[in-house]
């Protein structure tokens, strides 16, 4: 959250023939600045942790954390504080890799199923998944594509759903 429209609204009101320099700095160290700063830099993290929270929530019931992750999306490290950037970095993991993951857990799971009730089908129809393909290519050009969970799972895919 940007912060200097209002330090420079501040400034220009406290500054009646000085430079605004030295009315934004003088601004900067006032005790109730620092107050609202810091009460902002609290809403900032009790987002991030809501986000977090709502995410979590949403992947566990094997639904979409759509809101959350476009907002995760959307912050640039660069700019977050130190406080929020550990729920940030754990928001932006169950975005990038958890909830494809899930999605395609679900997708080899009905694979699985489906192979249970015909074992001697040459083909099954889930293993022509729009969810596996989707999320395999989301999760095999992420950082994530060497973690042991994915590497497991598509082990389970070549076995149920072979390539011919």
């Amino acid at each position: 959250m940007s912060r200097l429209p209002l330090l420079l609204c501040v400034a220009l009101f406290a500054c009646e023939s000085k430079k605004v320099d030295d009315a934004v700095n003088k601004v900067k160290d006032n005790t109730v600045v620092k107050k609202v700063d810091k009460a902002l830099d609290e809403l900032d993290v009790d987002e991030a942790k809501q986000h977090l929270s709502s995410a979590k929530e949403a992947i566990g019931k094997g639904l979409e954390a759509a809101e959350a992750c476009s907002w995760a999306a959307r912050i640039a490290d660069d700019v977050v504080k130190d406080a929020v950037k550990d729920p940030l970095k754990e928001l932006k993991r169950l975005c990038s890799f958890d909830a494809p993951l899930a999605r395609a857990t679900k997708a080899v799971s009905n694979a699985e199923q489906a192979r249970a009730e015909q074992p001697e089908a040459p083909s099954l129809t889930e293993c022509s998944s729009d969810d596996w393909s989707n999320m395999k290519r989301a999760i095999e050009g992420s950082p994530h594509s060497g973690e042991p969970r994915w590497t497991e799972l598509k082990a389970r895919w070549a076995k149920v759903c072979p390539v011919r």
